[in-house]
């Protein structure tokens, strides 16, 4: 069997089945009334980012946060080498076929990654010509940059799997290149950056046929790879339960040596507040309500004044909302069935609880919304 023949079948059963996972969330609902409509009005949507591009992008803020979204945007992915499992029986002593079929599935991934970054670049190009005032050709530049952290970072990816050292990384390079972009000459930057490129594609081809330390690493990427939509799905699906899962016997940060809130007698219900408190620190729910607000907040610098207040009512909505249902939850919990609590003491409890968590967040958010649209109607 040739390689591109391989090639050929393995790609397209990747296909296949990404497109039965696809299949199991675009039911006719879906397609009918979010699908159709979008694709429709996306054409509408990006003719009027060229007419009212103020209106889509803040110009108080520099040309190089939306590099940097650009960056983050483009970051995901790894290079692909379509191997499986069964390939260690009989594809690995075989090199005239498995250095040609790694080969493809190489230059198969660096081109998609080539078109997403391209992709980006047109999806953003009217904020760049209608709020900077930069042109296709300036652009351009910034787009190989780009591209060139994106395969610097996938090869990071593929030789290590700390996440300590993988975000300390793209840190790394998203710095180097915004000081690249604001620093260098345009044309200076595109070389350099195309440059890049261009090595860290002639160093995998180079080292593809002595790869075969890496085939086991190769093949957990491939594992990862082919469910992470499945794995999107089943994140944000609201009809499967996601328990975080801690295997401490401590938590690492909160309340190590479990001491009180509340200070004094304390009341029955203190003492319940006191746990659902500490349960909602100590669990993955606390990483979720930070990075809301964070994402909030961005949304706030960003977005025009009448987006602005149109987030910051949704974010109010919303986290009230989802405090609520954390906190049934953890009253949910089998620790209550052992140490049953009087039920009259949940809605004074709740109102404490969203005191904490709900009141502070939505106070400074509405101050930054406050802030922001000050300076813009002032500007």
């Amino acid at each position: 069997m040739r390689a591109s023949t391989l090639f050929r079948r393995r790609l397209a059963a990747e296909w296949g089945y990404q497109w039965g996972v696809m299949k199991t969330v675009l039911d006719w609902t879906i397609v009918v009334y979010l699908v159709i409509p979008v694709m429709i009005a996306a054409p509408f949507v990006y003719a009027d980012m060229w007419e009212h591009s103020g209106l889509y992008w803040s110009g108080r803020l520099p040309f190089t946060v939306l590099f940097v979204l650009i960056l983050l945007v483009t970051a995901g992915g790894n290079f692909r080498t379509y191997l499986m499992e069964a390939d260690l029986l009989y594809l690995l002593q075989k090199k005239e076929i498995l250095v040609p079929f790694k080969r493809l599935g190489f230059l198969y991934s660096a081109a998609g990654s080539v078109i997403g970054v391209l992709a980006a670049g047109v999806i953003t190009l009217p904020l760049f010509a209608g709020v900077y005032g930069m042109k296709a050709v300036e652009v351009l530049p910034l787009l190989a940059a780009a591209l060139a952290v994106k395969l610097v970072f996938m090869t990071v990816k593929k030789f290590s799997s700390k996440r300590s050292v993988i975000f300390a990384v793209f840190v790394l390079l998203t710095a180097g290149a915004v000081l690249m972009v604001t620093n260098a000459a345009p044309a200076l930057v595109g070389v350099f950056s195309l440059f890049t490129a261009a090595a860290v594609v002639f160093y995998h081809l180079k080292q593809m046929p002595r790869s075969d330390r890496w085939f086991m690493k190769e093949i957990e990427i491939e594992n990862r790879e082919k469910v992470k939509y499945i794995k999107l799905i089943l994140t944000y699906s609201m009809e499967v339960e996601k328990e975080p899962v801690n295997q401490r016997n401590r938590p690492l940060l909160m309340f190590r040596g479990s001491k009180r809130i509340f200070k004094g007698e304390g009341s029955k219900e203190d003492g319940l507040l006191e746990l659902v408190v500490k349960g909602f620190l100590r669990r993955n729910y606390l990483t979720l309500y930070i990075q809301m607000f964070l994402l909030t907040m961005s949304a706030v610098i960003v977005l025009p004044i009448w987006l602005k207040w149109l987030v910051f009512a949704g974010f109010a909505l919303f986290i009230q909302s989802w405090l609520k249902s954390l906190f049934k939850k953890m009253l949910d919990s089998p620790f209550f069935a052992v140490v049953p609590y009087d039920k009259k003491l949940e809605d004074p409890v709740w109102g404490r609880f969203r005191k904490l968590f709900a009141f502070p967040v939505i106070g400074l958010a509405g101050m930054a919304v406050v802030i922001f649209t000050a300076i813009g109607m002032i500007v």
